[in-house]
């Protein structure tokens, strides 16, 4: 069989081990490959000049038709998730990438629509990430009963020591430590208590130049205290609105990490830029780094390289990153940092641009 001939590449489609469907311009099947007709349970003579998108639940045809529509539009390919019920067994879900079919000229006629179930692979991550959260809360549970452990011990030292003494000022003293370490235990039941929030308190939807807005605006005066070059670029982007004060605590903790990086100056350096259906902030500071070997750890409970929990001094507990990460997953986006150990980090959050909020949100706290 020649290599360039049309039976030739039907047996080539035919044989891929995943879904490959070709519509045209106004989204009617052109081509169905075999791995499509076992996949939907329909024969190509039957999807022949049928819309494509009836196949999807009514819940992924909204983001499969505008993923088409910009391929089709800007000639570049698009990649998203959707969902299929067949008529037997669950419903299940599929990536679909859409490239766009050019003509000699150049001409975008169609798309082609690749898809592979990735169920399974879903519900692999699901348990993983069950299992590392049930690790992660292994280890919380015992950096909490450490530190609980080292200012009751510390309380009962006082308190035995000044009960042997008459001396108004040994109990001064020791009223003061006791004071202090309640002081910690409180501030660590805080933070928990704010950490295990799932719901936020929620005052104001913004789109995204406006919550970078006020960022800056409050990060420029610790900027300047802290003796830190602040260098900005920021690219006007046309967003659905999101929660700023969610968004905001977020930024400012990130910024806060980046400050304790460069104790003896540097460069903070914010960005937002569009990158097709997402907006990226950058965060990126040329402080000390993280070294790698911790690098995972970053979004753990507990874990820290600060504070009493990681052998030093102050009253860190680790909750930070923790919190930003959960923050950022109800936001509908993703956060990545890269670091490198004395060349500083960078923080990367993904907002998705057509986010949509939820119906009944308003203007006051719920």
């Amino acid at each position: 069989m020649e290599p360039t001939t049309d039976r030739f590449f039907r047996h080539l489609c035919d044989s891929l081990g995943f879904v490959c469907v070709a519509v045209d311009r106004d989204l009617r099947v052109t081509f169905w490959n075999k791995q499509a007709a076992d996949q939907f349970q329909r024969s190509s003579t039957d999807m022949m000049g049928q819309p494509f998108l009836e196949i999807l639940s009514d819940a992924g045809r909204e983001d499969a038709q505008r993923c088409f529509d910009q391929t089709i539009t800007t000639g570049q390919p698009h990649e998203t998730e959707v969902k299929y019920s067949p008529d037997h067994g669950p419903r299940i879900t599929l990536v679909l990438i859409i490239s766009p079919i050019l003509d000699d000229n150049g001409t975008c006629i169609g798309a082609s629509a690749s898809m592979r179930d990735i169920s399974h692979r879903k519900r692999m991550s699901r348990h993983f990430a069950d299992s590392r959260r049930m690790a992660a809360l292994g280890r919380m549970a015992g950096g909490v009963a450490h530190h609980f452990n080292n200012i009751l011990g510390g309380m009962l030292t006082s308190i035995d020591y000044v009960l042997s003494s008459d001396s108004p000022r040994e109990l001064r003293k020791t009223l003061r430590l006791l004071a202090q370490a309640i002081g910690r235990a409180t501030r660590i039941t805080n933070q928990l208590a704010a950490f295990a929030e799932s719901e936020n308190q929620i005052i104001e939807w913004k789109e995204l130049n406006p919550i970078l807005e006020v960022f800056l605006d409050r990060l420029r005066p610790q900027v300047r205290r802290a003796g830190i070059t602040l260098e900005t670029d920021i690219e006007q982007v046309a967003s659905a609105t999101f929660e700023a004060d969610r968004l905001l605590p977020v930024l400012e903790s990130l910024a806060q990490n980046a400050f304790d990086a460069m104790s003896e100056g540097g460069t903070l350096t914010i960005k937002m830029a569009r990158r097709e259906d997402h907006a990226v902030i950058t965060i990126a500071d040329t402080g000390c780094g993280i070294p790698e070997d911790i690098q995972d750890r970053l979004f753990e409970p507990f874990f820290t390289t600060k504070g009493e929990l990681a052998g030093g001094e102050g009253h860190n507990i680790g909750l930070g990153l923790a919190a930003v990460h959960g923050l950022v997953s109800e936001m509908g986006g993703t956060i990545r940092l890269t670091s490198q150990a004395g060349e500083g980090t960078q923080a990367e959050i993904r907002l998705p641009l057509n986010r949509k909020p939820p119906d009944d949100r308003d203007q006051t706290k719920r």
